[in-house]
């Protein structure tokens, strides 16, 4: 083993116990061998694994001028350059290659995305779908645009594809029933939250549409609980208080939507919404004659 191969050998084994002291071991072996490229590509790889992306970027172009036409090393920049979220940047790298593969079609479709080009990015994303792909995220990519265009029914077609080929998951079912609810198809959004549930969906935003659904349904009891959910998982984001005083009012339930809008007074800045569903609290407690003082 001559001592490149020993320093890179050193610096692998050692990356995940002390990356200081692997970025001196590499900065040492460049200045020694300055021309050797595989030192530089260790240390750009080392500063990306770190996130550190324009430290990245510089050892990829010192790279790049000792292997010019190496797609590898244009593909490497063009990832940091979009997880820096310089999205047009990354876009002139990726386009620079010749080869077309799964990972760099889909970051660059998402690339487009991020610049309004949904169009562009449906075009990419239905060329990386001729590929064997081994994971369900393309699909569900497509949908989500699809969605952004609401076009409902196709974001459907491309969830039902991601069943088909890669089973039930969570995040299908979950995408399906916000399709369907979109369409307005209350029973099926419902029956697609109720599976998403079962493997294990369980975000505040999940709960307030399941919630939601349910409430279209008449399963008032249920939309309730499954709101309050939404509510605790996050206690600072005033949508699901809104919700559930709208549903509160909607069935008479004015001490609830009165305790509710208490709750929200106490967690969140008390918005032109919320101050509007309060003076309508006040007017139905009064005109009831509910709250005694």
């Amino acid at each position: 083993m001559n001592k490149i191969e020993n320093i890179l050998w050193q610096a692998k084994l050692q990356k995940n116990k002390n990356w200081l002291k692997v970025r001196k071991l590499l900065k040492e072996g460049i200045e020694e061998f300055p021309g050797e490229k595989e030192l530089t590509l260790a240390l750009a790889d080392l500063y990306l694994s770190k996130k550190i992306y324009r430290n990245a970027i510089k050892q990829y172009q010192k790279a790049l001028e000792l292997d010019k036409n190496n797609e590898f090393t244009i593909f490497r920049i063009g990832n940091c350059f979009l997880s820096l979220n310089e999205y047009r940047i990354a876009i002139d790298h990726y386009e620079k290659l010749e080869k077309q593969f799964p990972e760099l079609l889909y970051n660059l479709a998402f690339a487009y995305s991020k610049i309004g080009r949904v169009d562009k990015s449906l075009e990419i994303l239905t060329n990386l779908l001729k590929f064997k792909v081994n994971s369900e995220l393309p699909y569900i990519f497509v949908a989500e645009l699809y969605f952004s265009k609401n076009k409902f029914k196709k974001a459907i077609e491309y969830i039902d594809k991601a069943e088909n080929s890669f089973g039930k998951r969570g995040t299908i079912c979950y995408l399906r029933g916000l399709a369907y609810f979109q369409l307005r198809n209350w029973l099926k959004a419902y029956v697609e939250f109720q599976h998403a549930e079962k493997l294990k969906v369980g975000s505040s935003h999940f709960y307030r549409n399941f919630g939601l659904t349910s409430e279209k349904i008449g399963k008032t009891s249920e939309a309730i609980n499954l709101i309050l959910k939404s509510v605790k998982l996050s206690p600072l984001e005033p949508v699901g208080y809104i919700e559930l005083i709208k549903i509160y009012l909607f069935h008479n339930r004015y001490m609830e939507a009165y305790s509710m809008v208490q709750l929200a007074k106490r967690n969140v800045p008390f918005s032109i919404t919320l101050s509007m569903l309060y003076n309508r609290i006040l007017e139905k407690i009064d005109k009831h004659k509910l709250l005694k003082i």
